[in-house]
């Protein structure tokens, strides 16, 4: 059974959180959540055998997006509902958008990850990959042993999550790192779902490219962060922006726009930006 938060009145918005799915809890920061339950039905959930959900990760995003598709016709929301990708979560949106057209009623991507094919050789990329899991392995154990309750590993954190925004982190942006960094079944979670990562996203490339492929004729957004960490290479850069255009290029009125001053962290940096766009597909008249 997966753990399911519905708050709220109105029009029913479905949150997809990224990293591994866990959205009960307020990972998408207390001001937009909040603000988002002022005007809309908003469901947030754990993905299967994340956070407090029952079961096993799912391992491909076609499964991540069936569940999707079950969970939000079990609760008994109203139907057709906008669906909010961020990060990761986006790729299980846009998955559920093709599998399940009748479900959506609006699409708003938040600095989705991009699904097309990193510029990279897979001989570089694999090997990266799995580094990263090895990294993670080694940073549960630390997890567990305390590590980062201690001075030291508040530091570590600190240089983490500036390294990853680019900018320095607000202080809830800190304690929702905190707590992932305190939690080693959190971090264990996101091992396991990146050493598929390059599966999932071939998985979700080879969906949006199949030939008719189309998201279905509902407004569609996607936010992209206009600051990136300096290490990030311009090839990558040109990626990301490349691959955003093609998600919105699904939809037959597709728009991309860019969040100046923003970073990944959209949502906790710039909530009301993320509320508008939301209250805009709500309120357009294709929506209704």
């Amino acid at each position: 059974m997966l753990c399911t938060q519905i708050r709220g009145r109105g029009p029913t918005v479905v949150l997809d959180g990224g990293g591994t799915g866990q959205g009960v809890g307020g990972g998408w920061g207390r001001e937009f959540e909040d603000g988002l339950a002022s005007m809309a039905t908003v469901v947030t959930y754990d993905r299967s055998g994340v956070g407090h959900s029952d079961g096993c990760q799912a391992r491909t995003i076609a499964q991540m997006a069936d569940d999707l598709h079950e969970l939000v016709h079990a609760t008994g929301v109203v139907l057709p509902a906008v669906f909010v990708g961020w990060s990761y979560g986006g790729l299980v949106t846009a998955m559920h958008a093709l599998r399940h057209p009748g479900d959506v009623a609006g699409l708003v991507f938040v600095d989705p990850t991009p699904a097309a094919p990193v510029p990279m050789p897979a001989a570089l990329r694999l090997p990266l990959q799995f580094l990263g899991v090895t990294q993670l392995r080694a940073m549960a154990s630390a997890s567990a042993a305390g590590l980062f309750g201690t001075a030291f590993g508040q530091r570590l954190i600190h240089r983490s999550v500036t390294r990853t925004s680019g900018t320095e982190p607000s202080r809830e942006m800190l304690e929702l790192a905190t707590s992932f960094y305190t939690t080693p079944r959190a971090i264990r979670e996101l091992s396991r779902m990146l050493a598929r990562m390059d599966t999932h996203l071939r998985e979700v490339h080879q969906a949006m490219t199949a030939r008719g492929a189309c998201f279905p004729d509902v407004p569609t957004t996607v936010l992209a962060a206009a600051i990136r960490p300096e290490r990030i290479p311009a090839k990558h850069r040109r990626h990301l922006d490349a691959d955003h255009r093609q998600l919105a290029e699904l939809a037959p009125n597709g728009r991309v726009v860019l969040a100046e001053d923003a970073t990944h962290q959209l949502p906790l940096e710039q909530p009301q930006l993320v509320l508008q766009h939301i209250a805009e597909t709500i309120a357009s008249p294709e929506h209704e």
